[in-house]
């Protein structure tokens, strides 16, 4: 409330329940709030619910439901079932380009605006024969004319491809990233496996790969012996897959 710079009546006002509710709660009279406030809340400033019961320190909503979102149930069902691509769906989303696309596809969908431009075009036309006796006022009255959808349907196109192009630089800038730590990751282990060695040019067998592998995970939280045990074998079992 601080941060939005928002009073107890105002969010009760827009959440749609009493001052007081909000009221006791803040000042400790109680310690209650119902699960449907607690939504309401987490809806108005745009958190999760895990976040104001304070399960999680991040505040992002990671979970939104499908009527939220305003997707129908069968484009739901296209990305959960990956009918569509998922990842170039949230790459789309969260281009500003593409943002700009769907309004001009929204306006262009619209007929309201398509017949308002039509009205105007035909003011132009009426204005254009009254002065007929003047070609040059002529041709710049109708100059001011807007194609009804032609010049829409450039905006989406150059909006989209747009958007597209700079996806592709994204991914090829990310790809070019992963090469680059790929090879890092593995100088490394290649290093760990010959530090010590007193042997020029010693073969690096998969079990040596395998055991590096397995202590790279063994700081992780949660990793046990037996589990680095087995990414040890899996890994054998992958390598010996490929060499047949």
């Amino acid at each position: 409330m601080k941060q939005r710079r928002l009073t107890q009546a105002e969010l009760a006002t827009h959440i749609g329940i009493a001052e007081s509710t909000i009221s006791r709660f803040i000042s400790g009279k109680t310690d209650k709030l119902s699960d449907a406030n607690i939504k309401k809340i987490a809806n108005e400033f745009d958190v999760s619910t895990d976040f104001m019961l304070g399960i999680v320190n991040e505040p992002n909503r990671k979970n939104y439901d499908i009527s939220e979102l305003g997707l129908s149930a069968a484009a739901a069902k296209n990305l959960y079932t990956g009918k569509v691509n998922a990842e170039v769906v949230n790459r789309l989303l969260t281009n500003p380009h593409f943002a700009e696309a769907t309004y001009l596809i929204s306006r262009y969908l619209n007929e309201d605006v398509a017949k308002g431009f039509a009205a105007q075009n035909q003011i132009y036309d009426s204005v254009a024969a009254l002065i007929s006796g003047n070609r040059q006022a002529v041709h710049d009255v109708k100059s001011l004319k807007t194609p009804i959808y032609q010049a829409d349907m450039s905006a989406i196109q150059r909006q989209f491809t747009t958007a597209v192009k700079e996806i592709k630089e994204d991914v090829s800038k990310e790809s070019e990233n992963t090469k680059r730590l790929t090879k890092e990751i593995c100088d490394k282990m290649i290093s760990e496996i010959a530090k010590g060695s007193d042997i020029p040019n010693r073969k690096i067998t998969a079990e040596d790969m395998a055991e590096v592998i397995a202590q790279s995970v063994s700081g992780l939280d949660g990793v046990s012996d037996e589990q680095q045990e087995q990414i040890k074998q899996m890994f054998l079992l992958m390598v010996g897959g490929a060499n047949e």
